[in-house]
């Protein structure tokens, strides 16, 4: 029933009718405007307009009867640039559905949909979807529900139109339906758009409808879900991949959660198209997703997905997952440096691989990675990048992404940038760096940084840090033996460089590291008689780490260009080493022994270095000095001993492995085995060889010094793995002692024991063939004790031992296999050093 207020707006009018006297359209134009003025802003002009109003109309028919013309004042009025002419319309509309219910909608819908659907006029059509939203705000759900269909129509007619901002107003009206109807109004309004958008004439502007209800997150969320499956259908199409990317562009974060499919699926369409055109197309798409995330979450799924491209198994996707980041880091305004070393590393680890398109796309990515960092950012780099350097490709063998025009530039202005302006250990590890990019660089691909890399190292080598200096030290030796033409313009300076950092008191590590580079550089200079002049005068200094600093570079001088020096520069160093050798300590001992080496090494053997191997050398009674000379001699000149000296040469072994004296002992077990290993080479008797490994047989037996039974073993198992036809005739000397020691409780005689029982049998090639040999033969005439408990431990020990060691061989590639094993290297290098096992050239090693 009607209520007193509804009474209250109809009386009887006085006076003749309007529709009399205006006519019907002059008539319905008043009454409309007047009810509009019924719910205006003003208090007074509502008041006033409710008179005139009462006074005017009779019955609620009459309402009715001016719906059309007041529902296209209200959408005129709606679609106003005034706000306060959108309120009041707004207000009378939701008024005239309370008011006249459903009676009005019936009469009001159909209006609109026709003014929709006929017009031409984008303010006009902006209005009907406003009352349209108006109108699904104000009735009830029960009066709408007999015009969903009408309602629904309506608003997808709205969302396809030309024009953005009827688009927007529909999209409002959308809202409100989907309040009012839920999931019915999406699942009528969506997959009539979804459809649109597989149709060629209405996909535009189906996308358009479809991008302007995703401006909302709200919305985002229902439609995505919905849509992004439709667009990623294989094969993606260009228009999908353009639609996908308008769609990250407006949707924002509401995108985050859908990035990995879309990622990977458009990755999936870049490789496997064949059409160019096509994947140019699905190429931007990608480059505009990336470029839309938002920089938090959005950013780091899109990263995340992207690094797990990068190590993707299809090298295809490996490449162009480098290509696309190559792009993103060229056009993004995102900050993504929390990413830096995440993305340093992949990039990094792909210089190295097997496909020369990942190898150019990763530098290509790296490279734009590397120009936008800020100085502050390279410098907290430096430590991250060098240690991912350390695991890619080989020291001394070129990487492939090194070996790209500009290789290296990829990541050389962090070092450099780390180098000038960074804390002290920055700097160290920037130049360690910066030696490590040498050694994996060919001279053609260091040649464009010549300048660029040398002129900093040497303005920072005037630190006053001893760590800096000596890293600086190390690379320029390294760029001086990878690329000594291109450094010539430096070598004045680098030769004062390095002889200031040879008299520097405070570091061995940094006066080695001079001895070194400065033997390196000699070869490159045309006199070398004033250096060893000033380095003679140098050693003359009451500090004895300076001292045997001065030494060692005289010998790196002397080994490289001995050949070149005058007569007085090889008087002034004799005379320097016969100044006092009494009370030496160890390591310059060695120095001093390996400067003898060289400078014999340097001498014709008929004017000089024959009297000087018997002063120094082979002398009469063995002392710590001249076994130090002899095991040098063997090292640097070798033919001079064997050319002339090789009875004398046995006998002085000889005697010195018998001495009381362990050091003098030891190191003519060494010198044993550097004369045998040299013997072998040079096809000596074998004859001759004889007292040698009789001198070491017996030194092996249980109960002598540990070290040089010890030593013994190494050399023995040595001689036999480089040269088995010295061993295989003195077999029966070995077998027995070496047998005697492979359960010694002594672990480091014990386990060379068993290394060398392996290699005099040549167990690993041969199996049990020889020492089936040895036992029938030579060890014929063994103690049965003795023969039985070999022959035990052969079986239940050395046949397992040599079984491990053949499949370690196999698992290397088989025979030969990838070299020497870690304790075969470190055998031999412990048989050709001088006094002690130069590890890693002393100090001239990065660590």
């Amino acid at each position: 029933g009607k209520t007193e207020q509804d009474e209250d707006d109809y009386t009887t009018p006085s006076g003749p009718s309007l529709l009399e006297v205006l006519g019907e359209e002059k008539r319905n134009k008043i009454l409309s405007s007047l009810y509009i003025c019924r719910c205006d802003t003003s208090g007074l002009v509502r008041t006033a307009a409710m008179n005139v109003w009462k006074a005017l109309v009779a019955t609620p028919r009459t309402l009715k009867e001016l719906i059309p013309t007041l529902t296209a004042l209200l959408i005129r009025r709606l679609a106003s640039t005034n706000m306060e002419q959108k309120v009041i319309a707004g207000n009378a509309l939701g008024e005239l559905i309370r008011k006249a219910g459903e009676g009005v909608l019936a009469s009001l819908l159909p209006t609109l949909e026709e003014g929709l659907q006929s017009s031409t006029d984008t303010d006009n059509k902006q209005g009907i979807c406003m009352a349209l939203r108006e109108i699904i705000s104000s009735a009830s759900q029960e009066s709408l529900e007999d015009y969903e269909k009408t309602l629904i129509s309506v608003v997808r007619v709205a969302l396809v139109d030309p024009d953005d901002e009827v688009r927007e107003a529909a999209a409002e009206a959308f809202d409100s339906l989907q309040k009012m109807f839920g999931k019915k109004a999406v699942d009528q309004v969506l997959p009539y758009l979804l459809n649109l958008l597989r149709t060629e004439s209405e996909a535009q502007t189906a996308l358009a409808a479809l991008l302007t209800l995703l401006t909302d997150n709200t919305r985002s969320n229902i439609i995505l879900p919905n849509l992004i499956p439709t667009l990623l259908i294989a094969p993606i199409s260009s228009f999908n991949a353009r639609a996908i990317a308008s769609l990250a562009e407006v949707a924002g974060p509401a995108m985050t959660r859908r990035l990995p499919v879309i990622i990977n699926t458009l990755m999936d369409g870049i490789v496997a198209s064949r059409d160019e055109e096509l994947k140019a197309e699905l190429e931007v798409s990608f480059d505009t997703i990336m470029n839309a995330v938002d920089e938090y979450d959005g950013l780091n799924t899109a990263i995340s997905v992207m690094l797990a491209l990068v190590k993707n198994d299809d090298h295809r996707k490996r490449a162009a997952a480098n290509m696309r980041l190559s792009q993103f880091f060229a056009k993004t305004d995102l900050d993504y440096s929390r990413y830096h070393q995440d993305l340093i590393r992949v990039l990094l680890l792909s210089f190295d691989d097997g496909d020369s398109d990942v190898v150019k796309a990763a530098w290509m990515a790296l490279s734009e990675l590397t120009k936008r960092l800020r100085k502050e950012e390279m410098e907290s780099l430096v430590l991250p990048t060098r240690s991912v350097l350390q695991q890619v490709g080989v020291p001394g063998h070129n990487l492939p992404g090194f070996s790209l025009p500009k290789g290296i530039n990829a990541i050389l202005p962090i070092f450099l940038q780390g180098l000038m302006n960074g804390t002290p250990d920055q700097r160290v590890q920037a130049a360690l760096a910066i030696s490590e990019v040498i050694d994996r660089t060919n001279a053609d691909g260091l040649k464009p940084f010549v300048t660029q890399i040398t002129g900093p190292l040497i303005r920072v080598v005037s630190e006053r840090s001893a760590d800096v200096k000596a890293a600086i030290l190390l690379t320029l030796n390294n760029l001086l033996e990878k690329i000594p033409t291109l450094l010539k313009p430096f070598l004045p300076q680098l030769q004062r460089t390095f002889a200031k950092s040879l008299a520097d008191t405070s570091s061995e590590v940094l006066r080695s590291r001079a001895a070194k580079a400065l033997g390196t550089l000699i070869t490159l200079t045309p006199r070398i008689d004033p250096l060893i002049a000033e380095l003679v005068t140098g050693s003359k200094t009451s500090d004895a780490g300076v001292q045997n600093a001065m030494l060692r570079a005289l010998y790196e001088v002397v080994s490289k260009t001995g050949s070149h020096m005058n007569e007085v520069s090889r008087n002034s160093i004799l005379g320097l080493i016969d100044s006092d050798t009494a009370g030496l300590e160890e390591s310059m001992a060695i120095t001093n022994a390996r400067l003898v080496g060289a400078l014999i090494k340097s001498m014709p053997l008929n004017t000089g270095a024959g009297s000087l191997i018997k002063q120094r050398v082979l002398v009469s009674h063995v002392t710590s000095a001249s076994i130090l000379n002899l095991n040098s001699v063997l090292v640097e000149s070798p033919a001079s001993l064997i050319q002339s000296h090789v009875q004398e040469t046995v006998t002085v072994i000889c005697n010195g492995i018998g001495n009381r004296n362990t050091f003098i002992a030891d190191n003519s077990v060494l010198a044993a085995g550097k004369f045998l290993l040299t013997s072998g080479d040079e096809k000596v008797k074998v004859e001759a060889m004889t007292p040698l490994i009789e001198a070491l047989a017996s030194v092996i037996q249980p109960g002598g010094s540990v070290d040089s039974r010890r030593l013994s073993l190494v050399v023995i198992r040595t001689i036999s793995r480089r040269h088995s036809t010295l061993i295989r005739p003195h077999i029966h000397l070995l077998a027995q002692p070496i047998f005697a020691s492979v359960r010694d409780p002594v672990i480091p005689v014990k386990l060379a024991a068993e290394a060398a029982f392996l290699e005099i049998f040549s167990v690993v090639e041969r199996e049990n063939a020889d020492f089936d040999e040895y036992v029938t033969r030579q060890g014929a005439s063994l103690n049965p004790t003795t023969k039985r408990s070999m022959q035990d431990y052969f079986k239940r020990v050395a046949m397992r031992l040599g079984s491990q060691a053949r499949e370690r061989k196999d698992a290397e590639g088989g025979q030969g296999g990838l070299g020497l094993s870690n304790d075969e290297r470190e055998d031999e290098r412990e048989v050709w050093s001088v006094g002690k096992v130069d590890l890693g050239a002393g100090a001239f090693s990065e660590e």
